[in-house]
């Protein structure tokens, strides 16, 4: 443990002294009366916008003395080195938004965290929990220390007029496929796939989906130990393989690598692109186009090279999720968690998202929401980044090779052997401490 911690602040540090050179002074806190929520959403993001109405509802109908403050950094990247400076300063805000990863699972052991299993058990709404997004944010060992934002959704939206006038008839399959009607897309003039290299996790996304749908994610856990390696798996070339082409044959949008998510999808929903790789909280906004059968969603392809079944068509994950400040969860903020459970599903379906307790869905909810939900329960696993279960050098260390990959600064067989060496150096001594 003691090793492992070592290498975590290592890490931590690093990425703080990084921000601190590139952004300036951090902000100094707030006062001790007013609650700190740091966030990676965005005022226009609806999971902001769900935890400002649950704040303004718990100010309206019990402690109207209640006050929080939003600090938001937008690119996630960014926010996570901010987040370690805020570890390595020893100043975590109250309520804050961690992926399920070492960091977490550190946090937590330091004795950190809130364990939200226990939490929720009190309230008698662990059951509750979609299974799905408990598995996407449990640590290895089970264990539930933060709380999912939503349960999103995340495939393949497109444009049919645009595939019509491209002559693609059917929806592509398969991986061949995909690619061969990305072709005819940009043969009719089209950008065929929306996704921005400037935050790692949308091309890492996009990379992993071959190995997702095929194999799940039961061979990272011998990976990410050295016990097997990333080249050694054929999955892993499938996935690297598939990212290349869509870089190579400029299936992507120009300058992407530098374009911000936000620009990519409006630029998407305003009809710039024919496909984009998005989340289920962007319902709302496709609804009208939806209905007037202008607008769909794809199925994941299947991984031809892989023999076995199809084990997912939509990724269920539930986006970057929350954790309470243990040293600050006092009476109080235990009173607000309890008001924020019992509400959020209320909360969240007014905004037009999924919430991650099983609930029904509300009459008034759109078709396009029916619809994706009901291809959403089908599934039987739930999504996972290999950036969040690696050791946390090789984390960073993905994340950053993955922008030089797309940039075309290393090749896809430089980015495997790289993430294997960095396995052997990093993640070997810390899971087999």
């Amino acid at each position: 443990m003691k090793k492992r911690f070592l290498m975590l602040m290592v890490v931590v540090l690093a990425a703080a002294m990084l921000f601190a050179a590139g952004a300036g002074e951090s902000s100094s806190g707030s006062a001790d009366n007013v609650v700190r929520i740091y966030t990676n959403r965005t005022e226009s993001h609806v999971a902001y916008q769900l935890w400002k109405n649950l704040v303004a509802r718990y100010q309206a109908e019990v402690d109207p003395d209640f006050k929080a403050e939003f600090e938001t950094v937008a690119n996630l990247d960014q926010y996570k080195d901010k987040l370690k400076l805020y570890i390595a300063g020893d100043d975590l805000p109250d309520i804050f938004q961690i992926d399920t990863g070492p960091i977490a699972q550190e946090l937590a052991a330091m004795d950190k965290l809130v364990d939200i299993e226990a939490e929720l058990r009190r309230l008698g709404m662990y059951d509750d929990l979609d299974v799905g997004c408990r598995e996407y944010v449990a640590f290895d060992n089970g264990d539930l220390y933060i709380f999912p934002e939503s349960r999103y959704g995340n495939t393949i939206f497109y444009w049919k007029d645009k595939f019509e006038a491209a002559g693609i008839t059917e929806m592509p399959e398969n991986y061949t496929e995909f690619l061969e009607a990305c072709e005819k897309l940009k043969q009719n003039g089209e950008i065929p796939l929306a996704i921005t290299g400037k935050a790692s996790w949308n091309p890492l996304h996009v990379m992993y989906l071959p190995s997702f749908a095929a194999t799940g994610s039961k061979w990272i856990d011998t990976a990410k130990k050295g016990e097997t390696t990333f080249a050694g798996e054929p999955v892993v070339w499938d996935s690297v393989n598939w990212l290349q082409a869509l870089v190579d044959n400029d299936y992507l949008p120009p300058g992407f690598q530098n374009m911000e998510y936000t620009d990519i999808m409006n630029g998407f929903l305003g009809g710039q692109y024919a496909m984009a790789w998005a989340q289920s909280l962007y319902i709302p906004q496709m609804d009208k186009a939806y209905e007037e059968g202008r607008l769909g969603f794809m199925l994941i392809p299947e991984n031809e090279n892989y023999d076995g079944p199809r084990l997912a068509t939509i990724a269920i994950q539930t986006g970057i999720s929350w954790a309470f400040n243990k040293d600050k969860f006092d009476e109080r903020m235990q009173d607000f968690f309890d008001f924020v459970i019992e509400h959020y599903t209320e909360e969240s379906y007014k905004l037009g998202i999924f919430s991650p307790f099983n609930s029904e869905i509300p009459e008034t909810a759109s078709q396009m929401m029916k619809d994706f939900y009901a291809e959403m329960v089908k599934q039987t696993i739930c999504w996972i980044n290999w950036d969040d279960h690696c050791d946390p050098v090789t984390c960073q260390a993905m994340d950053d090779m993955v922008k030089e990959f797309v940039s075309g600064m290393i090749t896809a067989e430089e980015f495997v052997t790289l993430l294997d060496e960095s396995v052997q150096e990093y993640g070997v001594p810390y899971f087999n401490e």
